[in-house]
């Protein structure tokens, strides 16, 4: 699986750091359609400690983060208009954020040494709200699919 943004390039576009960055490099980009990503899963998560320490999974809303950082790092990537193997520009004069509806279910459940694959594409799209269609599979077996609603909010008009 070769990478088109590794994880040092991830964390300039969005603001994501360890241990919440749950993207460790994306495999394939195209424009206002689709986007791979993979998240290697290791026993050192800090969230295996206590879920669960005789069986150690990882948990379902981390799995929906994943592909809701996943979903909003695609948006961010089409609103930058960038190109795979192009280089990352510092402005940002968008953020995104999950909005009102995640539908996900799960199917199987992901254990450390599993290398998670992350697959976002576009449902529909009105103004700069998007569906996006999401699925997390580990070897070919989905994980959990289901939709998630992003936007991209103009940070200036953010309230502290």
């Amino acid at each position: 699986m070769k990478a088109i943004l590794e994880s040092y390039q991830i964390t300039q576009i969005v603001k994501y750091r360890y241990p919440f960055l749950l993207i460790d490099k994306v495999t394939e980009y195209v424009k206002g359609e689709r986007l791979k990503a993979v998240k290697a899963v290791s026993m050192g998560e800090p969230y295996f400690a206590g879920h669960f320490p005789d069986f150690p999974i990882m948990p379902g809303v981390l799995i929906t983060e994943a592909l809701a950082q996943a979903s909003s790092l695609m948006m961010v990537l089409d609103s930058l208009d960038w190109q795979a193997g192009s280089r990352i520009l510092a402005s940002e004069p968008t953020s995104m954020g999950v909005l009102g509806s995640v539908q996900i279910s799960f199917l199987q459940s992901v254990l450390p040494g599993n290398l998670l694959e992350l697959e976002v594409s576009i449902d529909w799209k009105k103004g700069s709200a998007s569906s996006v269609n999401v699925k997390a599979s580990v070897e070919g077996s989905v994980c959990a699919k289901g939709k998630i609603t992003v936007m991209s909010v103009d940070k200036s008009k953010i309230s502290s």
